[in-house]
């Protein structure tokens, strides 16, 4: 066998593991968040929530059109995992670019006789160990809890992980070949990589604008690289300008197809007006950056990290070796300040990553980063300061996005982590390198090394096992067990079964009769248009209080002044959902009814039934008893995972299941309180009410 040959052999080893990791973990339906959401859309060709993520919905149409499985949401479940495989396959080449780029070790040998200095011996790098390294650093990075759990369910996540490995690399071998000499070749073909670079990055913000977390390590050594030829420098930034716009295009996606009025349309990018909202996701602009004093010391901390990477490499010749390394105690030590006497919000998003990095790559396995921080810093300085700015430039902007799933948002800072953990095994080797004489105790470190990488598949596999996961289903469909014929559900928990309802009312076409409302989306203009479209009697059956509050919402939109007025006019609205269609039942979930600040339908009483309040006229109800009250049998999986998610849904069972049975025994149905206190305790065992209507009640 050719030694090209078992290099492919070797590239391909990792990613085929991974990938049939990924098959036996997979999600087999849709997941939280904004799984359901992102399944309907691609499955229908529509608009996703902002940035809208044209090329995913694309690529995504594409993998549900795949002729096997009748379900769209496990095709693109499996495309996570394709795209998470192809990242750890990218990453493979990185390493090994990356490790090329330090075949030479430097080894003190002893002062020969009579000579009164040291002299360096120069050693390759032994290719066994080398391709020990990178399955290694692969290893760490496939089953990582973070990278693995974003390959088993349908996300715009690994997608993006691709691009960014990519053009990592792409970008350090334009980097690399970058020369001050003039070449005889064409200026295209000498600079072929910076456009390549320059095509897939408008290509990647085309899926996920936080590409943009690579611009401190790019724009940095790009310029550190090209300064020297400023026409030369203009004339690659005008070439590098057309490739990115070529990529970018495929935003044109969304007015195009908001023209031609699809399923689903969020954002309703029709305008320019509103395809610049959607694009910069001006929705959920309120949550970055939304602490008191935050901007100021985001500046702060990457205008440091950036001015020490900038000093450190012009001034690489002169510098103390060991004054580099200090440059990253340094800003760990600024940040650490900073970050401690900020805001509560980015604090705690702070804790959930230093939290998460001890199990993160498998138990203790990141201490690998420090060695690799260490020895980039002494012999790879452009590596060096290129993951540096990387790594805090991702940590630095994710801490300030208050949202509960931050973890992806640390996807880069993961992936230079991998990179250090890398590096700290070529460390390791530099170390013993003189020690291994023969193949075989090359071969024998290489497989220490990928043992202890399998480490993090042991670590996490647990709890990145979703081949079992109905969790978000199970709720769904006993929401819509719940829900009378043609009725109406007013909820928020768009992240535990509202965007899957888009999924299977509109894709799968189950309980297509009954009409869910979004409370939080009510307070966007784009929504009005999607429940025109597919509940148009109930739109029009409210459409002057819609009118109303859209002509106030308009001024909220536009930042125009705006007065109470539409506060009144949305409870009015709401109201008008309730009172204007009084053939349809209408329930509310318990988190509506937690909000008293907007109070609607006041002539209603809530009475709890199953897993919702109905909604109930004063007039009709008699001694707090409702005539046509039904037991539901429903059916769901505990759990004791106790991630924000799991614990959300089941306390939603146990708490509307308590307070239903509570409901019950109120009006002496003993017995129908008794089975839904048995499944109020199977959601949530250490739920106190629960327990306490048992005790008291002695069931």
């Amino acid at each position: 066998m050719t030694q090209k040959s078992y290099n492919l052999i070797l590239a391909f080893a990792v990613p085929v593991i991974a990938f049939s990791v990924y098959l036996m973990t997979l999600a087999p339906t849709v997941w939280f968040i904004d799984s359901g959401e992102l399944s309907a859309v691609a499955s229908s060709l529509g608009i996703a929530h902002p940035t809208g993520y044209p090329l995913f919905t694309i690529i995504g149409h594409l993998f549900t059109l795949l002729p096997f499985s009748s379900s769209e949401v496990y095709k693109l479940n499996l495309m996570s995992a394709f795209f998470c495989t192809l990242g750890v396959f990218v990453f493979s080449f990185l390493m090994r670019y990356l490790i090329s780029k330090m075949q030479l070790i430097y080894k003190k040998e002893s002062p020969k006789a009579g000579s009164g200095s040291k002299k360096e011996k120069i050693s390759e790098i032994p290719e066994t160990v080398k391709w020990g390294i990178v399955i290694f650093s692969c290893l760490i990075l496939a089953f990582s809890k973070t990278y693995w759990a974003a390959a088993n369910s349908v996300e715009v996540y690994p997608m993006h992980i691709f691009f960014v490995i990519t053009l990592m690399l792409v970008f350090l071998k334009a980097i690399y070949n970058t020369r001050k000499e003039e070449n005889k070749g064409s200026f295209i073909n000498e600079n072929r990589y910076y456009l390549i670079f320059a095509f897939l990055l408008g290509f990647s913000f085309t899926n996920h604008l936080t590409t943009i977390l690579l611009a401190p390590a790019c724009l940095t050594l790009f310029f550190y690289k090209n300064l020297y030829n400023r026409s030369r420098l203009y004339r690659l930034l005008g070439f590098m300008a057309l490739c990115f716009l070529v990529g970018f295009s495929v935003y044109l996606y969304l007015p195009v197809r908001a023209s031609m009025n699809p399923p689903f349309l969020w954002g309703n990018p029709y305008n320019f007006e509103r395809f610049y909202w959607h694009i910069t996701g001006k929705q959920f602009s309120v949550w970055i950056f939304s602490a008191k004093g935050s901007i100021p010391a985001f500046l702060l901390l990457m205008g440091s990290t950036v001015a020490l990477s900038v000093y450190g490499l012009v001034k690489q010749k002169s510098l103390n070796q060991n004054l580099h390394f200090i440059f990253f105690i340094i800003i760990c030590t600024i940040g650490y300040v900073v970050i401690s006497s900020s805001n509560p919000i980015v604090l705690q998003q702070f804790q959930k990553f230093s939290g998460s990095l001890w199990n993160e790559f498998g138990t203790a396995l990141v201490l690998f980063s420090i060695l690799g921080i260490y020895f980039l810093s002494k012999f790879n300085l452009t590596v060096y300061y290129f993951t540096i700015l990387a790594f805090f430039g991702c940590l630095f902007y994710s801490i300030n996005y208050d949202i509960n799933d931050i973890y992806s948002y640390f996807l880069l800072a993961y992936i230079a982590i991998a990179v250090w953990i890398g590096f700290g095994a070529l460390f390791l080797c530099e170390l013993t390198v003189n020690s291994l004489k023969s193949h075989a105790q090359k071969l024998v470190f290489a497989i220490i090394l990928v043992l202890l990488g399998l480490i993090t598949l042991n670590t996490n596999y647990s709890a990145n096992d979703e081949s079992k996961n109905y969790y978000v289903e199970e709720l769904t469909m006993n929401m819509f067990k719940n829900a009378a014929p043609n009725s109406i559900i007013i909820s928020s928990q768009w992240d535990f079964w509202v965007s899957a309802s888009w999924y299977f009312n509109f894709i799968k076409n189950i309980r297509r009769d009954i009409i869910v409302v979004d409370k939080e989306l009510l307070r966007r203009s784009w929504y009005y248009k999607y429940l025109e479209q597919h509940y148009p009697e109930f739109y029009q059956n409210s459409k002057h209080e819609i009118d109303r509050f859209l002509a106030e919402l308009y001024k909220f939109e536009h930042n125009i002044p705006y007065d109470q007025t539409i506060v009144k006019a949305f409870e009015d609205m709401i109201t008008s959902f309730v009172t204007n269609n009084p053939m349809r039942r209408v329930y509310t979930t318990w988190e509506i009814e937690q909000n008293r600040n907007e109070p609607f339908a006041k002539d209603y009483a809530r009475v709890p039934d199953g897993l919702m309040f109905r909604l109930v006229h004063n007039d009709s109800i008699k001694n707090n008893i409702v005539s046509d009250y039904e037991i539901y049998d429903f059916k769901f999986t505990p759990t004791a995972r106790n991630d924000y998610y799991h614990e959300t849904l089941m306390f939603s069972y146990s708490v509307m299941l308590t307070t239903s049975a509570n409901y019950l025994l109120n009006i002496n149905r003993i017995q129908d309180a008794k089975k839904y206190l048995e499944l109020a305790i199977l959601a949530k065992p250490n739920y106190p009410q629960a327990i306490e209507l048992k005790r008291k009640y002695s069931l």
